[in-house]
């Protein structure tokens, strides 16, 4: 396993106490930073700064994977490209608030189980703590992951281990130890995988660390990880094919709980990605799963049964069980909480209902589950449409949870919460606004499904053109001149027996002025991205470039310093070979 190897740097062995707090007091001073790489910043005292915040960076990363190099005689290894990096990259860079390690067996390195070792800074009371947990990584795991995985919990005992469960990860919340029938109540759960997310482990605070000695803050690694050993084992044993069908769970009934489930578990959803990736139907789709999954397993996801999802969908919609509304600038509270209107006889005002207290009523009186479908979600504000329902939504806090909370609404008075069978879906366009530029409050809230082109989907001949070719092409060339999160849908195209007619007028109207928005106008660019211009007259090219004649334009008035400038214009009727000249001239 020569790819499998622990690389810390040769000064760090023997970590001191002064080591552990370091790493925590690192994630304490540091974590959100902005950082910004030095070769780049022309300002001396910026460059200095980010040298030495990597520098730092990079010392207490050498200390932490040090803890993970205790136990490789215990047969436990981490692959250093599954260990965490310091930096979370986006558009604006910053370092992380927790470092973690998947320690597993070498032969195990496959599986998503792993004794995890964190240390991480919580936001809620700025704390600073290790922890040792086993856990399976979501993002790795499917159905045969899980199950496998959880197996450790027949051997379990909430009354007489020493662990800590943590029911969510994201908030790294844990179960009071006094309470073992909310402990039980989840390991069912899990068992039943009605819940599928649970961590069981050990905490070392940073107090607690400032109180002990080396030797113990060690031992504390040690018996964590000893403790944790035995159920690790049990989670990885064998191997994934030797799994029965009925441990899976694969039968017609299983795989439709399973499905199911997985659909019900996400109260809040935002579905985003560039123009033109089916955000909308998709979202329809989901819908439809919400609703019903088993009645219209059929329907969803099945694109010859277009016609009939729409069709359902406007049904559910005549019914109230889903509502459908557009963010936009002007949209606000009053028409989406509640807000005042004038009375029958215009003397005086009285509370109205918008469309999201409607349906939070009649899903509170009904069993059914309901869906609020919010398109352009990212062009609302956010902060003024929601106001104090955001929190509201949260999963934990809506009507019937563990932590229901209800608020006063302004105009009516009213006791109001948001019942747990309420379901949000929402579409955001990337092309108008980035994904981490949304609103810090929305993105905590939901869960988000990007959606980007497949050119796959299209066909590769249709009326002798490869679309599935000319798509990917024109798509790479965006990403390259601008980002990925502007590139063009294969929506556009998706129509059946297209004709020649219909593809020139969809690049005409839809496509090219989408092009030419997105580069604002630069036609340069543009020309770039279609493959080149053609000259006046011709029309095997989409863009038409002619130079202008500054000398005859401006008889006499000495603009020829100007230098050369050209018009560009949209050709009339495009031939067949402009569509192959895109593709085709690529080597």
């Amino acid at each position: 396993m020569d790819k499998i190897k622990n690389e810390v740097t040769k000064e760090v062995k023997d970590l001191t106490k002064e080591d552990y707090l370091s790493i925590l007091e690192f994630l304490k001073n540091h974590a959100g930073e902005e950082y910004s790489n030095p070769e780049n910043e022309e300002n001396i005292e910026e460059k200095n700064k980010y040298i030495a915040l990597r520098e730092e960076a990079q010392e207490t990363l050498s200390k932490f994977r040090a803890i993970g190099d205790l136990f490789k005689e215990e047969g436990l290894v981490y692959e250093k490209k599954g260990a965490s990096k310091w930096l979370v990259a986006a558009r604006v860079t910053r370092v992380r608030n927790y470092l973690w390690i998947e320690l597993k067996e070498p032969e195990k390195i496959g599986f998503s189980t792993s004794i995890s070792i964190f240390a991480d800074k919580i936001e809620e009371g700025n704390k600073l703590r290790f922890r040792v947990v086993l856990e399976t990584k979501d993002l790795k795991s499917d159905e045969g992951d899980y199950v496998r995985h959880f197996r450790f919990l027949e051997e379990l005992d909430p009354e007489e281990d020493k662990f800590e469960y943590w029911d969510n990860y994201s908030d790294y919340s844990y179960l009071e130890r006094g309470k073992t029938s909310d402990i039980r109540a989840l390991i069912q759960d899990v068992k039943e995988r009605k819940e599928l997310k649970l961590q069981i482990g050990r905490t070392l605070y940073y107090e607690d660390i400032k109180r002990i000695s080396k030797e113990e803050i060690r031992e504390f690694f040690e018996d964590a990880v000893k403790e944790l050993k035995p159920y690790y084992d049990l989670a990885v044993e064998g191997e994934y094919s030797l799994l029965s069908e009925e441990e899976l769970g694969i039968n017609e009934e299983g795989e439709e709980y399973l499905e199911e489930s997985k659909i019900l578990k996400v109260k809040n959803q935002i579905l985003y990605g560039p123009p033109g990736t089916g955000k909308t139907y998709n979202a329809i789709n989901r819908a439809l799963e919400i609703i019903d999954f088993k009645k219209y397993k059929e329907l969803i996801g099945n694109e010859g049964e277009r016609e009939k999802v729409i069709k359902v969908f406007n049904e559910l919609l005549d019914e109230g069980q889903i509502a459908f509304c557009t963010f936009h600038q002007s949209y606000g509270y009053e028409d989406f909480v509640e807000g005042l209107r004038s009375n029958e006889s215009g003397a005086g005002f009285v509370p109205k209902d918008g469309i999201f207290k409607k349906l939070c009523r009649k899903a509170s009186k009904s069993p059914k589950n309901y869906v609020l479908i919010i398109d352009e979600i990212n062009r609302g504000n956010i902060s003024k449409i929601f106001g104090e329902l955001i929190t509201l939504i949260e999963d934990d806090k809506r009507i019937g949870e563990k932590n229901e909370l209800k608020v006063t609404l302004p105009y009516s008075n009213e006791r109001f919460g948001v019942p747990k069978n309420l379901y949000i879906l929402g579409t955001m366009n990337t092309a108008d606004r980035s994904i981490v530029l949304l609103d810090t409050a929305l993105r905590r809230r939901f869960e988000f499904f990007e959606y980007m082109p497949k050119e796959e989907l299209l066909p590769e001949d249709a009326c002798g053109i490869n679309l599935r070719e000319f798509l990917r092409v024109i798509n790479e060339r965006i990403e390259y001149l601008f980002d990925r999160e502007h590139t063009i849908g294969h929506s556009y195209f998706l129509k059946e027996d297209l004709t020649f007619e219909e593809l020139v007028s969809i690049m005409k109207n839809k496509v090219i002025p989408l092009v030419q928005e997105y580069f604002y106008g630069d036609w340069e660019k543009v020309e770039l991205v279609l493959g080149g211009a053609c000259k006046k007259g011709r029309a095997n090219r989409f863009i038409e470039k002619s130079r202008i004649d500054t000398r005859k334009l401006f008889k006499g008035m000495g603009v020829d310093s100007y230098g050369e400038e050209y018009k560009y214009s949209i050709v009339e009727n495009p031939e067949k070979e402009a569509f192959l000249n895109i593709y085709e001239d690529e080597e």
